[in-house]
């Protein structure tokens, strides 16, 4: 026969189960509806290129381009600098590690950084461009 604290147990755990497994069934319904709202639009097919212009424009608007030109191509300047100063602080310090085993998780996560550096670099003179047709 069970006793009174393993049924109190079993109850409890079923208890808590039958909670996570709601919260998990609400969390993807939600996931579920956002997916939903990204991929369905009440706009007509003819009218879409209108519609991504008009919200270019109210992002564009709302950076004021024409006011602070000069200080956001000063900013992506100097961030263009720091990333490369610390790009090349990474290959220089890590350049032993790396050329001793190429493979390891310190080389890997060394690589791993200084790829995402570089990435960002690129990001800030595509940044750039975008700024300059602007």
């Amino acid at each position: 026969m069970i006793s009174m604290n393993e049924w109190y147990k079993f109850v409890g755990l079923a208890i808590v189960l039958y909670v996570i497994l709601c919260l998990i069934l609400k969390s993807y319904s939600y996931q579920k509806k956002v997916v939903e709202n990204m991929t369905s639009t009440s706009t007509s097919k003819d009218s879409i290129s209108g519609v991504v212009s008009s919200n270019s424009d109210v992002i564009g608007d709302a950076l004021l381009i024409s006011k602070y030109r000069s200080d956001y191509e000063d900013t992506i300047i100097n961030l263009e600098k720091a990333v490369g100063l610390g790009l090349l602080s990474e290959v220089i310090n890590n350049a032993e590690t790396i050329s001793k085993d190429p493979v390891s998780t310190d080389s890997i996560t060394a690589i791993n950084n200084i790829n995402s550096l570089r990435t960002f670099r690129e990001s800030l003179n595509t940044s750039m461009i975008i700024l300059d047709k602007n």
